[in-house]
């Protein structure tokens, strides 16, 4: 359920079309929660039928007939938001396949073990990096989502809304750089073993 939440707290900061929504999505949400374009105009069209987004059509560009959809979250979009975010969910099971992987090394050779520590690492030190940079924008209050959202928030609410967004992208960075340590250690203990000559190399 978190893409059509994720939309719903997208359109609080004012009305989108499916490419403005879609494009904003890529510059934020998309950081936590992966999604294609098609996906999210398949949950538009059923926040839209479910009455918790409206859409209005409007006239694209200077040409008469060619129209564009913008979406806007309505009472019962906002509060089933409000519901949301208010609803401890239980969470999901662990479903990690580089970890199902590790387990079961053994199968392989040293390089290929090595192979996959390296290409985990990499893959978190690029979201790591990542992270970081949006973590520093949100700091600054540089995104242009954010800045919609403040413009419309009452400023009492700006620090909290600010700091709700680092708290969780600096949780990525710690997950991130957990996961590069995990993966270095994977590699300090392929050369202990094949030093040992405990499996083929």
């Amino acid at each position: 359920m978190s893409l059509r939440h994720a939309l719903l707290a997208l359109l609080e900061a004012g009305a989108m079309t499916g490419y403005e929504l879609a494009k904003q999505f890529d510059q934020s949400v998309a950081y936590v929660w992966h999604a294609q374009h098609s996906q999210i105009y398949t949950e538009l069209r059923k926040l839209e039928a479910e009455g918790l987004v409206v859409a209005e059509t409007l006239a694209r560009g200077d040409k008469a007939l060619a129209t564009k959809r913008a979406y806007t979250l309505t009472e019962d979009g906002e509060h089933e938001l409000r519901r949301w975010v208010g609803d401890v969910e239980e969470l999901p099971a662990v479903r990690d396949s580089a970890y199902v992987k590790a387990t079961y090394l053994e199968y392989g050779s040293y390089q290929e073990a090595r192979a996959q520590f390296r290409a985990h690492r990499a893959h978190y030190e690029a979201l790591r990096d990542r992270y970081e940079m949006h973590v520093d924008q949100l700091a600054r209050r540089e995104t242009a989502l954010l800045r919609r959202r403040l413009a419309g928030a009452p400023a009492a609410s700006h620090d909290a809304i600010v700091a709700y967004k680092v708290h969780a992208y600096r949780g990525l960075i710690s997950r991130a750089r957990t996961e590069i340590e995990w993966a270095n250690r994977g590699l300090e203990l392929i050369d202990r073993l094949s030093d040992d000559g405990v499996l083929p190399k």
